[in-house]
């Protein structure tokens, strides 16, 4: 029960975080369970956002292959075809996954994904609070791979952003939701980034 507590409220927060930056007023209609709406008519649900980042990560860490499929999620398709999110926004273009640079960007992560799961099993990479991964113990030899990754993870970020017509701003809340999937999957002793920016062994 307290952890369905403590989901609502990080659906709150982060919805009022992304709306602070986009200089919007919202109202919360009683039902913590719905989504926030905006003046200027659009409807924000990060709850969608995180199935976005859900889904994308279990594609990337291979626990989950594209299929074709309906739900109120997913549209009909698969990820070199027609495969696409519906957006998280009730007036935005549905977002795609299929333009070159996002696949060429999931491909690149499937490939180095067991690479940097064996460095955070040695506990020199971690999960930052901001949907990135960090060398740590000064191991720069690990910087041109920290730096891959991190630019192939910003070019999904940006994508979600930009395909939603979003402001630049929404860029903080989508990392912030991307950074808390990823601390859910990691797997026990490994070192994640809290959103107060302490760093601990999960």
């Amino acid at each position: 029960m307290k952890g369905n507590s403590t989901a609502k409220g990080n659906v709150i927060l982060l919805t009022l975080f992304f709306l602070s930056g986009m200089g919007c007023r919202a109202t919360v209609a009683g039902d913590p369970e719905r989504p926030i709406k905006i003046e200027a008519h659009i409807t924000i649900d990060l709850r969608q956002v995180k199935e976005t980042a859900t889904s994308i990560e279990d594609m990337v860490s291979g626990k989950a292959q594209p299929q074709r499929q309906k739900s109120s999620f997913f549209g009909e398709g698969n990820l070199r075809g027609d495969w696409a999110v519906r957006s998280a926004w009730a007036e935005a273009p549905q977002l795609k996954y299929t333009t070159p640079e996002v696949q060429q960007a999931i491909d690149s992560r499937k490939d180095r994904y067991g690479q940097l799961k064996a460095y955070k099993v040695q506990g020199v990479v971690g999960e930052d609070n901001q949907g990135h991964v960090a060398a740590l113990g000064g191991r720069a030899d690990l910087q041109t791979l920290m730096e891959a990754e991190n630019k192939d993870r910003e070019t999904i970020y940006r994508a979600i952003v930009e395909q939603n017509n979003l402001s630049p701003d929404a860029l903080s809340a989508i990392r912030a939701t991307f950074a808390e999937v990823q601390r859910e999957k990691s797997d026990p002793g490994d070192k994640i980034q809290l959103p107060s920016g302490e760093w601990t062994a999960k």
